[in-house]
């Protein structure tokens, strides 16, 4: 078993034109959790975002394009479903998901640069012809492919190539042991980054590692 993982960047007018509307919003998108091009024409999407959730309300309240929302939640967390009228380049993306063998893993995450992070799952000949052609609206960049194992190791291919180099450090240095054995600064002397940009790292990579956790939430 195969995966490629991928991130898709939108170009400035977003996937659709309610992203164009959502994008001016105080708010951000964490995951796509489910989505679905339904057999009447439109999409069906259950997300995950934090902020302006108000701001979020009013504009699904006032598009002409969507059908129907709810949302869970506050603007420091918060769950939506929405089904919206599908327009050219979200039925082109859907439609061509339902032409291949391979299969997402979900959720698909938002990065911080403003693309989408997807992970494709499937046999290596069902990527052969996948992603030669990029559709007009959205670039996309394979990021990273191998050999798909489920469970830690999993985890870690999430993290960019030089979050992998900080953490592989750290836990030879002893970052993680208790007491604690090694420092943000001995990190960065051993990888040549600043003890700022470590920090940094090592914040993002605590955030991917128990953001795959499921350890019980309440409800919202």
């Amino acid at each position: 078993m195969r995966y490629v993982t991928l991130v898709a960047y939108p170009d400035e007018d977003g996937i659709n034109r309610l992203d164009r509307r959502v994008m001016n919003l105080d708010l951000e998108y964490r995951a796509i959790h489910r989505m679905e091009l339904l057999d009447d024409d439109t999409v069906a999407m259950f997300a995950e975002g934090r902020g302006d959730v108000e701001g979020l309300r009013r504009v699904l309240s006032e598009s002409s394009k969507v059908i129907e929302f709810t949302i869970s939640g506050d603007d420091g967390g918060f769950f939506s479903y929405t089904r919206y009228a599908a327009d050219d380049l979200t039925r082109t993306l859907m439609e061509g998901r339902r032409e291949s063998s391979s299969l997402i893993e979900m959720p698909v995450e938002y990065t911080d640069d403003g693309g989408l992070r997807a992970t494709y799952i499937g046999t290596e000949a069902a990527f052969v012809d996948v992603f030669t052609e990029q559709p007009e609206g959205v670039r996309i960049e394979i990021e990273r492919t191998g050999r798909y194992t489920p469970g830690p190791r999993h985890v870690v291919s999430r993290l960019t190539e030089r979050q992998r180099e900080v953490l592989r450090v750290a836990i030879d240095l002893g970052y993680y042991r208790e007491p604690r054995e090694a420092t943000h600064h001995e990190i960065a002397a051993a990888t040549g980054l600043a003890g700022t940009t470590v920090g940094e790292h090592l914040r993002k990579i605590e955030a991917t590692v128990f953001s795959s956790l499921h350890v019980g939430t309440s409800d919202r």
